[in-house]
């Protein structure tokens, strides 16, 4: 009896993890894709500096929130956004509008797909 009542402790404890973690997940696509959507409009303006400072705050937020989300979401969709950022940075430097425009539009892209693809994730809850 003390064992069942164990098990199913842990068994809630990591069902409130796995829900927790895709809140956390949620929340961090939806804030990164308004910072994205800010930065399109910047650079459809034609403001490339401006442009140039958002990019580096995005680039060093996401450097800093590294350690945790190595953890927890898979490898490919931090590299793929690290790489769209810089991709997204070297056309800002050339003003390339187009290539900059199309490069955040990945970026939101590669950030929904992650929403829905770990939502509910079982590898958050086992």
């Amino acid at each position: 009896m003390k064992n069942t009542i164990i098990a199913l402790i842990w068994v809630v404890l990591f069902i409130l993890f796995g829900i927790y973690i895709d809140n956390r997940v949620e929340n961090f696509g939806i804030d990164y894709i308004k910072d994205v959507e800010a930065t399109y409009e910047v650079i459809h303006d034609d403001e490339w500096e401006y442009a140039d400072e958002m990019l580096d705050d995005l680039v060093e937020r996401l450097d800093t929130q590294k350690n945790f989300w190595l953890k927890v979401l898979d490898h490919k969709y931090y590299d793929d956004l690290n790489l769209e950022l810089n991709l997204v940075k070297n056309a800002v430097y050339c003003k390339n509008k187009i290539r900059a425009l199309e490069e955040l539009e990945k970026i939101k892209s590669i950030l929904q797909n992650l929403i829905a693809d770990e939502k509910c994730n079982l590898n958050y809850i086992f």
